[in-house]
Formats: structure tokens, C-alpha cells, sequence
């Protein structure tokens, strides 16, 4: 079914308030799993993400202390300086399979923390942590080299996030391999590891959506 413009289904209200950037109070958005759009002007759950806030609230705090609450346990162990290094060849990657540089960034984050040489202890190489099947599939011919590595895991990203629609699933594809979630019905793997890393992932991802 083919979805409707975010403007064609918001509340006409909300939409002028948007347009007009005069809200009277904090407004929460929250996309559930059918795509249905929820609108709330207090953050009912963790699901709820602040989309505008009153132009009469002058505290600074008011976004920044729900991203503090929400990322409490987040520590990014990536230097600010490697990110930035890196940042261009993710944008471009990014532009080219039209995926989100925050999404790239939170990968990364997690396989490697920047690290070009980094090599797991499954064989797994480069920035964003290929394993040697995959480098193949994907024409990378030294995994260590970041533009191949950015290049060849935005790929597989976009291609895993077309056959599963959604982030979660894409991560758990990523993290397990395509056959395991196909096997557990398109559904995250009951692995623990694969798990907390589709959690972690989608932790970071968040936090640079706010932070880049």
C-alpha cells in the first residue's frame, strides 16, 4: 500500500502549529508498527519522540534532559575526530543507497568504534566489520581500506533493509546473517548477542540523529 505524505495525515492543527512554529505546548510523535501516526503532549512512553516543542518553554533542558534520560547507558567509544574523519565517505555512501548518515555512524560505532584494521575474532574486517563472504558478494578487495568498507556495508544495509523493512530487522540481518532471521519468520533471532547488538545499534542511531 502506498503511503501517504507525513503532511496529508497530520492533524491540520498540528500542521499549521509546524508551519507557523507557534506551539503552545511540547508535542510527541509516535510511528507505531501499522505506520499509524500518535500525537501526545507529554512523552507517554520511550516510543514517543519529541517532534516540536512550545515556543514559550525556554528551558534549554527540556529535549536535552529526555535525550540524557534516554541515553543514559549509551557511551560512545568512538573519537570525535575519527568520526569526523570518516563523516564525508558516510554521507556519500549514505546519498548513494539513500540510507541515513546516522544509521551508518551508529554501525559503525558498534562493529568497529572507527577503527579501519579493526578484525574480530570471527574473521569479521574493516570499519564496518565485513566478513570475508561478504567483502566478496560485494567486489571489496581490501576490507581495511574505508571507502570499500563504508561503501560495501551501506550496500548490504540497504539491500537487508529492502528485504526486511525495517531497522531492527536489518540490524539482526547484519549482526546474525539473512538466513537466521528469515528462519525465525522474519522476526529478531532469540540470541542474546544478536539482541543487545540490534538494541545498541539503534541506541547510537538515535543519539546521532540528535548529535551529528
Amino acid at each position: 500500500m502506498k503511503k501517504r505524505p507525513f503532511y496529508k495525515i497530520m492533524p491540520p492543527l498540528l500542521l499549521g502549529l509546524l508551519l507557523s512554529n507557534k506551539a503552545l505546548a511540547d508535542i510527541y510523535m509516535y510511528i507505531d508498527k501499522n505506520g499509524d501516526q500518535h500525537f501526545s503532549q507529554n512523552k507517554v512512553n520511550e516510543n514517543y519522540r519529541l517532534l516540536l516543542r512550545s515556543k514559550s518553554n525556554k528551558n534549554p533542558g527540556s529535549f536535552k534532559n529526555w535525550k540524557e534520560k534516554s541515553y543514559t547507558n549509551i557511551k560512545i567509544p568512538s573519537s570525535k575526530k575519527l568520526q569526523n574523519h570518516y563523516h564525508p565517505l558516510i554521507v556519500q555512501a549514505a546519498n548513494k543507497y539513500q540510507l541515513e548518515p546516522a544509521f551508518i555512524h551508529a554501525v559503525i560505532t558498534a562493529e568497529s568504534s572507527y577503527r579501519r584494521t579493526a578484525i574480530s575474532s570471527a574473521g569479521a574486517k574493516g570499519l564496518m566489520q565485513l566478513m570475508p563472504v561478504t567483502a566478496k558478494r560485494f567486489g571489496v578487495n581490501d576490507p581495511f581500506d574505508p571507502e570499500q568498507s563504508i561503501d560495501a556495508g551501506t550496500k548490504y544495509l540497504y539491500k537487508l533493509l529492502k528485504e526486511f523493512k525495517t531497522k531492527k530487522l536489518a540490524l539482526a540481518a547484519y549482526n546474525a546473517g539473512e538466513g537466521t532471521v528469515r528462519r525465525y519468520n522474519k522476526q529478531i533471532p532469540p540470541y542474546p548477542e544478536t539482541q543487545k547488538y540490534v538494541s545498541k545499534v539503534m541506541d547510537f542511531y538515535w543519539y546521532y540523529k540528535d548529535n551529528l
